[in-house]
């Protein structure tokens, strides 16, 4: 038999007992009581009272007191008051303010039995309908969710959704790259992850134990030793909550939220309501990350791994398109193996596409992230710089000149092949405004070094050579 638990409020210990025999006759109520509304609130704090009944006229605060501060602090609280002679239009201006009912002393058990139970029943009524309501929108969280097949869009979408519906504050969502074996916050919100660093791993340090295997959210109410540094102060995390983000039952991020005010902030609902929406991420995540491995494949070379032709013009497409709004600068670097015919001719095909692959491998690393390498074709590869003048780009290109002219190619398979490379550079609005124009500026530059001395960087002649229409094809 469930248990209902109602709270009464009376300055009068005698108005007190008198409800609390006639409630607990039946043996299904569980009475608690308070002899003032300061008392009341601190049982109504610990949240297991399902319906109260209060007093309209006590020393201090009143009954209409209290309804304001359910309303503040326990809005879903329902309440009944008792009330005298005189304070009848206090109670019905109590019961718009969102009482269930009230009666009138001197009290008739039957007829308090009566109004107590009606209420029990509005209140269970209506929890169920909240419910109701939360599983009908969770429902459409969860469509929203599985519709989303973009990575980046999905990551956003599931910290936004469990932001919204936990009714979290402050906290943080990482992604995990098992094939750097790194990790990175790379969404955050209520506090600065700049200033706080590597926030993550002192956590996941900290509960390490608690967090071994984790498969469903994790709730942690004790005090932390780790602090959230604000603006002006550092504060002790008090509330946990980490909800894990898997494929295919390997963790591949985490959302984490905090509360630095109280212990206690996540409770039964935000534990629910979080399972409900990481078995929902969980099974978009293993969607979106085989749509993103698929979509990987389609924008890179198959045997270097860097970006092929044909994603090269989205590139180009998308930094001329930035630099323009920013009145920026970007840059293009043609590069070309010198005599790499030599190595396949007297080496074989096969450890020449080794040669390329620890090439590309060099090429990614020489530069920055923001930056794409592609291969053009053969031992011809691009490199589109963000934000570069010819200045900065000729410097660039003068780096990996000499990079590739000090590297040793298949040392560890005891080769040690040595080359060199030339490279054309061509920058936006310098020497053209289009990819046509400082595609062909680029790779006539590099050619005049290729046919000259080789092994060296020239930079592009404004106005020379420049060209309107579609890119050339590729070279086989």
């Amino acid at each position: 038999m469930a248990i209902s638990r109602i709270l009464v409020v009376d300055d009068d210990r005698f108005s007190r007992e008198f409800c609390r025999q006639i409630l607990e006759e039946d043996g299904d109520l569980e009475v608690f009581e308070a002899q003032d509304v300061d008392s009341a609130m601190n049982i109504v704090r610990q949240g297991k009272i399902d319906l109260v009944i209060s007093d309209m006229v006590m020393p201090g605060k009143s009954g209409l007191d209290f309804m304001e501060l359910l309303r503040l602090e326990a809005p879903g609280l329902k309440m009944i008051l008792i009330t005298g002679f005189g304070t009848v239009q206090n109670a019905v201006k109590a019961m718009k303010m969102g009482a269930l009912d009230y009666i009138s002393k001197p009290l008739n058990p039957d007829e308090f039995k009566i109004v107590v139970r009606r209420a029990l029943d509005q209140a269970k009524l209506a929890e169920e309908n909240k419910e109701l309501k939360n599983s009908l929108k969770l429902y459409g969280v969860s469509s929203r969710i599985s519709r989303t097949i973009e990575i980046e869009e999905l990551y956003h979408l599931i910290f936004d959704l469990m932001i919204q519906e936990i009714g979290a504050t402050r906290g943080f969502l990482y992604v995990i790259d098992h094939e750097n074996g790194e990790s990175s916050i790379i969404l955050s919100e209520g506090f600065d992850a700049g200033e706080n660093k590597e926030i993550d791993r002192r956590l996941f340090e900290e509960y390490r134990d608690e967090l071994a295997g984790i498969n469903v959210p994790q709730v942690i109410d004790s005090a932390s030793p780790v602090s959230i540094k604000y603006r002006s102060s550092t504060d002790p995390i008090q509330s946990l909550l980490f909800i894990p983000l898997r494929n295919k039952g390997d963790l591949v991020g985490m959302v984490v939220f905090f509360d630095t005010e109280r212990a206690g902030a996540f409770g039964e609902r935000e534990k629910r309501v979080a399972s409900f929406l990481c078995e929902q991420a969980n099974g978009a995540l293993e969607n979106a990350l085989l749509y993103s491995k698929a979509k990987i494949l389609t924008i890179t070379d198959d045997l270097t791994s860097v970006f092929n032709y044909r994603y090269l013009n989205n590139i180009l497409d998308r930094e001329l398109v930035r630099a323009q709004r920013l009145k920026s600068s970007m840059s293009v670097l043609f590069l070309d193996l010198d005599s790499f015919k030599k190595v396949n001719d007297h080496h074989g095909h096969l450890l020449g596409s080794k040669i390329l692959v620890e090439m590309a491998g060099l090429l990614k690393n020489a530069v920055r992230k923001v930056d794409a390498v592609a291969r053009y074709g053969g031992d011809e590869y691009i490199i589109v710089l963000t934000d570069t003048n010819s200045k900065g780009a000729m410097i660039v290109a003068e780096r990996i000149r000499q990079m590739v002219e000090e590297h040793v190619f298949l040392e560890e398979e005891n080769y040690r092949i040595r080359l060199t490379i030339s490279i054309g550079v061509a920058s936006y609005p310098e020497h053209g405004v289009n990819k046509v124009e400082l595609l062909h500026l680029a790779d006539d530059a590099m050619y005049k070094g290729k046919y000259g001395r080789k092994n060296v960087v020239y930079v592009a002649t404004p106005g020379e050579n420049t060209l309107d229409g579609r890119m050339d094809p590729a070279p086989d």
